[in-house]
């Protein structure tokens, strides 16, 4: 995370990307960047080094009072979570870093039973 002052009174929090004064390519998606990083001729891995650091966050990645148990599938591609009052499960897509469905049940969840969602 860069920290970077507009004036004495105003801290600008960058949690994704580079610094707020650190040029044009601040304001354009990682994925862009890393597109014209492609095109320019820079190595792969000089890429894969700068963009391993980011920060990236799941949208709706929340509950209303607390989850008990988030797991991972075995592929890395979802992530499972379960929340209390009103009890629920939530799916997430990892690669999209998305919420992909959310179930509510009668009883709270206590444990995964099965580890081979797909």
């Amino acid at each position: 995370m860069n920290v970077g002052a507009v004036n004495t009174e105003v801290k600008v929090y960058t949690v994704n990307g580079a610094a707020a004064g650190a040029g044009s390519a601040s304001s354009l998606p990682d994925w862009l960047t890393r597109k014209r990083a492609v095109k320019s001729g820079r190595s792969k891995r000089a890429i894969r080094e700068e963009f391993e650091g980011a920060v990236n966050l799941i949208q709706h990645f929340e509950f209303p009072e607390a989850s008990n148990r988030i797991k991972q599938t075995r592929d890395g591609h979802h992530a499972i979570a379960t929340g209390v009052y009103k009890p629920q499960m939530r799916v997430f897509d990892l690669d999209q870093l998305t919420l992909k469905f959310e179930r509510h049940s009668d009883a709270e969840n206590v444990d995964f039973l099965v580890d081979t969602f797909r």
